[in-house]
C-alpha cells in the first residue's frame, strides 16, 4: 500500500507539469497520440505519476479558471507543441479528459489506498511563488508572447491565478515548465532560489533539474 509521498518523490518532474514535458511535435501532433501519451505518462512507475496528475487536474477542474486560461496553461507549459486552439479543444475539455486518464489508470492498483490531498499550503509559501513570478514576469510575457509560431499571451496572469487561488506546488511547478519550454534566461543565483523554495514546497531536487534551464548571467 502507497503512501501519498511516494507519488511525490519519483525522481522527476511530476504531474501536469511533468506531463507537459512530454509533448514534442512532431511526435505528438495527432490526437489519438496524444492521448496515448497521457496514458502512458501515467502509467510510469505501475501507476504512480497517475496520481499527482490526477490531483493536479481536479484543483485546476474545481477553480473558477476558464476554458482559455487552461489552454493558456497548457500552452504556456508545451510552447504549443500540442495546440489546443488548432484542433478545436477547449481548456477544461482537455484537462477533464487528462483527468479521467490518470483516474482510470488508478483503478488498475486494485491495493491502492485512497490517496488524501496535501493540506493547504501555508500563506507565505503563496507569496513566496507569486514573488518568484513577478521576478520573471516582464521577460516572460515578452517570450511567450513574441515568439513566432508558439505566441502565448497571457500566461503570467494564469500562473498567478493557479498559485493565489489553486494551489502554489502546481503554479511553482508550471513556472519552471514554462520558463523550460520557452527557454527564457535564468540567473545562477535564481536557480538556487527555486531550489530552496521546492525544499519547502516538499519537492525533491530533481524535480527543478528535470528539464533545460537556460542558465547564464543576467543580461538586462
Amino acid at each position: 500500500m502507497k503512501v501519498y509521498q511516494e507519488h511525490r518523490r519519483l525522481g522527476s518532474d511530476i504531474g501536469l507539469s511533468g506531463l507537459m514535458r512530454t509533448f514534442h511535435f512532431v511526435r505528438t501532433n495527432r490526437m489519438s497520440i496524444a492521448l496515448a501519451s497521457v496514458g502512458a505518462f501515467a502509467d510510469r512507475e505501475d501507476g504512480a505519476f497517475a496520481h499527482q496528475l490526477l490531483e493536479d487536474a481536479k484543483r485546476l477542474l474545481a477553480s473558477d479558471l476558464s476554458g482559455p486560461e487552461l489552454a493558456t496553461l497548457w500552452h504556456g507549459g508545451t510552447s504549443r507543441d500540442f495546440d489546443l486552439e488548432a484542433r478545436g479543444i477547449e481548456g477544461r475539455q482537455w484537462i477533464t479528459w487528462i483527468e479521467e486518464i490518470a483516474e482510470y489508470r488508478i483503478t488498475w492498483n486494485v491495493g491502492d489506498a485512497p490517496i488524501p490531498p496535501d493540506p493547504p499550503p501555508a500563506r507565505g509559501l503563496t507569496e513566496a511563488v507569486l514573488g518568484e513570478i513577478a521576478s520573471v514576469a516582464p521577460a516572460l510575457e515578452v517570450a511567450t508572447a513574441g515568439r513566432p509560431y508558439a505566441a502565448v499571451p497571457g500566461v503570467v496572469p494564469a500562473l498567478r491565478r493557479v498559485v493565489a487561488e489553486v494551489d502554489p506546488d502546481l503554479g511553482f511547478r508550471l513556472l519552471l515548465r514554462v520558463l523550460k519550454a520557452y527557454f527564457l534566461r535564468v540567473d545562477p543565483a535564481l536557480v538556487a532560489a527555486y531550489h530552496a523554495l521546492a525544499e519547502r514546497l516538499g519537492m525533491e531536487e530533481e524535480l527543478v533539474d528535470d528539464g533545460n534551464f537556460n542558465v547564464g548571467p543576467d543580461l538586462g
